[in-house]
C-alpha cells in the first residue's frame, strides 16, 4: 500500500475511533525497516479534541500480505496489554483491528517511546559504551520477569497454548524444522546436522512451564542514553515454554558476532546467566542451556531460510530482508558449526 493511499486510510480510522476528533491530521510518516513480520510505521497524529490540539506519536503496526514468521498481530497485542503496568516494560497499546478493509491487512496501534534507541552495536560507541553494563544487567532481570510472571495474573492464561515440561522442546524443533522445510531453496546440510543431534539428545524436561517472549535479544528493546530499558518489543513469537529457550536465544552469538563473549554487546555471557538465575530462581544447567542454544541456531537458520524465500519471490522487497537471508544464514552456520565441536 502506497503511503498516500495509507494516510487517508488510518485518518479516516482514528476519525471513527476518536468521533469527537476534529481537523485530524497526520504530521508525518516514518517507515521503520528491518521487520520480519510486520510492516512499522512511526506516525506523527494531530487532531483537536473539546477545543484542545491533541499530537501525539504513535507506532502503526501491520501485518505483511506474506510475513516471514506465520503469527498474528493479536498475540503482540495481548502481550503488550498483559504487560503494561508491571515490572516488564512496554509500549502503551491503543487500538487493534482485525478488519483487513481498512489498510489490508490486519494491524495494532500503540504509543510510540521517544528519546529511545535499539541498535546493539550503539554500545560499543559512545555515549553508550558507558552505560551497557547497566543496560545488559535490567535486560536479564526483565527477561526473569517475564518468565516468573503468572499468565493467569496478567490475563494470558487462555491466550496461550498449554505444553508439557517433557514435550515443549519437541513442540519448538518440529514446529522450526518443518518452516524450513517449506521454505528452503537449496539444501542446508550444518542446519539438518543440528536438528538431527538435537533430536537424538533431548534437554530435561522443563523446570516450568512460563511465558516465553520468543526473541528476546538485542535489537528488541528501547534503551536510552542513561542505561534504562523503557520497552520490550516485538512480541509476536510468544508462547508457553522452557524459560532456558529465552535465555538461550538471547545469547545467541549471532547477536554480538564481532564480541562472542558478550550477550548482545552488553555484558559477559556468564554475568548475565547468573543474574538470571538470581532473579529468576531457575538453573541454567549447562547441558540443558548449551541444547537451547544450538537449538537458538536452528531456530535462527530456519528463519533466515524463510527470509530468502520471500524475498527471491518477490512478496517481501525490504532490502534487509535479503540481506539478512544471506548475510545472516551464512554467519548462523558457522555458529553451529562452532557449538558442533564442542559436542565432539
Amino acid at each position: 500500500m502506497e503511503i498516500e493511499e495509507l494516510v487517508k486510510r488510518f485518518k479516516e480510522y482514528v476519525a471513527e475511533k476518536i468521533p469527537e476528533a476534529e481537523a485530524i491530521e497526520i504530521g508525518f510518516v516514518n517507515p521503520i525497516f528491518g521487520g520480519a513480520s510486520r510492516q512499522t510505521y512511526s506516525i506523527e497524529l494531530r487532531y483537536v479534541k473539546k477545543g484542545k490540539p491533541v499530537s501525539e506519536r504513535v507506532i502503526l503496526r501491520r501485518e505483511f500480505e506474506s510475513g516471514i514468521i506465520e503469527t498474528t498481530v493479536d498475540t503482540e497485542f495481548k502481550a503488550y496489554r498483559a504487560f503494561y503496568g508491571t515490572d516488564v516494560p512496554v509500549p502503551r497499546v491503543m487500538w487493534i483491528e482485525k478488519d483487513s478493509t481498512w489498510l489490508g491487512t490486519p494491524f495494532y496501534v500503540m504509543e510510540e517511546i521517544v528519546g529511545c534507541e535499539d541498535k546493539q552495536m550503539l554500545f560499543t560507541v559512545p555515549p553508550f559504551d558507558e552505560v551497557r553494563d547497566r543496560v545488559g544487567e535490567a535486560f536479564f532481570r526483565i527477561m526473569a520477569a517475564i518468565a516468573t510472571t503468572n499468565p493467569a495474573d496478567v490475563g494470558l492464561e487462555e491466550t496461550l497454548e498449554a505444553v508439557t515440561p517433557e514435550a515443549c522442546w519437541k513442540r519448538e524443533l518440529d514446529y522450526w524444522e518443518a518452516d524450513a522445510d517449506k521454505n528452503e531453496l537449496e539444501p542446508h546440510p550444518v542446519f539438518r546436522a543440528a536438528v538431527r543431534w538435537l533430536r537424538r539428545n533431548p534437554p530435561p524436561p522443563a523446570q516450568k512451564i512460563v511465558i516465553v517472549h520468543g526473541d528476546m535479544r538485542a535489537g528488541n528493546f528501547l534503551f536510552n542514553r542513561k542505561g534504562e530499558i523503557r520497552g520490550i518489543l516485538d512480541w509476536e513469537m510468544m508462547h508457553m515454554g522452557d524459560p532456558l529457550e529465552d535465555l538461550a536465544w538471547s545469547m545467541n552469538r549471532l547477536w554480538s558476532w564481532s564480541e562472542p563473549e558478550k550477550a548482545g554487546f552488553m555484558i559477559p555471557r556468564e554475568k548475565g546467566v547468573r543474574i538470571w538465575e538470581e532473579a529468576s530462581g531457575f538453573k541454567a544447567d549447562p547441558d540443558a542451556l548449551f541444547w537451547w542454544e544450538l537449538f537458538s541456531s536452528v531456530k535462527g537458520i530456519a528463519i533466515w531460510i524463510s527470509m530468502n524465500k520471500v524475498y527471491a519471490d518477490g512478496t517481501n522487497t525490504d532490502p534487509i530482508v535479503g540481506y539478512g537471508g544471506i548475510w545472516a544464514a551464512d554467519l548462523q552456520r558457522r555458529i553451529i558449526l562452532n557449538q558442533m565441536k564442542e559436542i565432539s
